[in-house]
Parts: structure tokens; C-alpha cells; sequence
């Protein structure tokens, strides 16, 4: 008869998620700071204040805890731009509703969209790992539908609705990455209605 596998006690499911969250928290600050490519598992150990026995013990690896903190933050950020294709809505106020969300979001998560830079995964490409893929392709059908219905409706200018979406989150990135460089003051309102001014310029044409 095979042995039934112990429970862990609530104190040892306890400090699995303390590490969990530890680990996390520091490998996204060293992922932001110096990139995945240039990080090693000993980087993240002296961040964490941990040994490489425990980490290894929480994450088996570099990969693991990447993937994490995309999945993580991916979700996250979808959910923060929440549901703004709604019928009662005009095209532009449901681009900004997700603009405010999206800003709102990285301005509170600065390493997560550190991260994002650091590797390259620029929005208006296909971004590289299936973590980030799956949110890059989440977010743009979202922005791909408000489009689509702003042009057919005339709200919008008439544009190729596969190429304008990823136009519209490469200019938001640009802009807050640009912004956050310059070292100007981080508040997700003010940098909201600057982008939203562009992307105005851009969607319905004229200085509107």
C-alpha cells in the first residue's frame, strides 16, 4: 500500500510563500537593474538575503522566476485596464479609460516595466517568451476592437486597424519610458492626458 504524502504544516506553507514573495520582489528590482540576460541565480540570492540552497528550494530556476513576474504583472496589468469596450462608451473614452489604466499601472510597477525595456519587448513588436507573448496579444485585441469600432463609426480616421493598434502602445511606451527617464514627476494623471493628446492627434487628426 503506497505511503500517504505528508501535509506540510501551515508554518512550512507559510514560509514557502514568504520566499515566494522575497524572491519575487528582489528578482524583479535585479531583473529591472541589470536585465534577465546579465542576472544570475547568485544576483538574486545576495538581493534576496537568501542562500542559493533556499532559492533553489523556492524557484528551480532563473526562467521560473521570469516567467513569474511576467504572469504575475501580466495579469495585472490586463486587469487594470479593465473592461473599456463597453457599447455605451465612445471609442476615444474607452482609449482612455485603458490609457489611464495602463499608465496608472506601470507608474506603480516601475521595475515590471523596467523589465520590459530592458529586454527589448517593445509593444509594437511581437515581444520574445509565451508570458509576454499572451499579454502582448491579450492587450492589443483590445485595443485592435476599440479601433475598429471608432473607425467604422467615424469617431476614428480610416486606418489599417492591425497596424494602428500596435502604433497606439508603441507611442504609449515611448512616451512614459521617456517621461520616467527624464526624471519628471510620476503621476499617472498628468502623463495620462499628455499621451492621450498625441494619441488624439494621431486617431482623429488635427489639434483636437
Amino acid at each position: 500500500m503506497p505511503r500517504l504524502k505528508k501535509k506540510k504544516s501551515n508554518l512550512a506553507v507559510a514560509r514557502e510563500r514568504m520566499y515566494r514573495e522575497l524572491v519575487f520582489e528582489c528578482a524583479e528590482r535585479v531583473f529591472a537593474e541589470k536585465g534577465f540576460t546579465e542576472s544570475s541565480m547568485q544576483d538574486l540570492a545576495a538581493e534576496a538575503g537568501i542562500s542559493l540552497k533556499t532559492l533553489y528550494a523556492t524557484f528551480p530556476g532563473k526562467d521560473d522566476i521570469y516567467k513569474e513576474i511576467l504572469s504575475v504583472r501580466g495579469l495585472g496589468l490586463l486587469a487594470a485596464i479593465g473592461e473599456v469596450t463597453k457599447p455605451d462608451s465612445t471609442a476615444l473614452a474607452q482609449v482612455e479609460v485603458g490609457i489611464r489604466g495602463i499608465v496608472g499601472f506601470l507608474i506603480d510597477h516601475q521595475q515590471f516595466f523596467r523589465i520590459l525595456l530592458q529586454e527589448g519587448q517593445a509593444w509594437g513588436l511581437n515581444p520574445r517568451g509565451e508570458e509576454a507573448q499572451a499579454t502582448w496579444e491579450a492587450g492589443l485585441e483590445s485595443v485592435r476592437e476599440i479601433l475598429v469600432g471608432g473607425i467604422e463609426s467615424g469617431e476614428f480616421l480610416p486606418a489599417d486597424p492591425d497596424l494602428l493598434a500596435p502604433t497606439v502602445s508603441a507611442i504609449l511606451q515611448v512616451q512614459l519610458a521617456g517621461r520616467l527617464d527624464r526624471g519628471e514627476d510620476a503621476d499617472a494623471d498628468t502623463i495620462s492626458v499628455q499621451i492621450l493628446e498625441t494619441l488624439r492627434r494621431l486617431l482623429c487628426g488635427g489639434a483636437v
